[in-house]
């Protein structure tokens, strides 16, 4: 059975954190779905799959540019059904980023 251990470090952490807070504020939280899934591909792409000693990358094939308009959607839907539908974006999104994991 495989395991996986993610390769995060402090430093690059909190410019990830601090670079997207900025980004929030300055949308006034319109970029909030862009962050979740740029904090997805994120966490995958420092990631790696270990099974019985042997180490294989993982990487995501998400774009935070190229699923702009998947974004925009949901967001306005969200905000239409007065954030009932963010409950199932939630899970669409898990989906989406689930399935763009590639391992190495």
């Amino acid at each position: 059975m495989g395991k996986i251990k993610c390769n995060l470090t402090f430093g690059e952490s909190l410019l990830f954190l601090l670079g997207w807070f900025l980004l929030l504020i300055i949308t006034f939280g319109l970029a909030a779905p862009f962050f979740i899934l740029s904090f997805s591909k994120y966490l995958i792409n420092r990631s790696i799959l270990v099974e019985n000693g042997i180490e294989r990358r993982m990487s995501s094939n998400l774009n935070v540019g190229g699923d702009c308009v998947y974004l925009v959607l949901w967001t306005i839907f969200s905000i239409i059904t007065f954030g009932i539908a963010g409950i199932f974006f939630i899970f669409s999104l898990g989906k989406r980023v689930t399935n763009s994991i590639e391992i190495a």
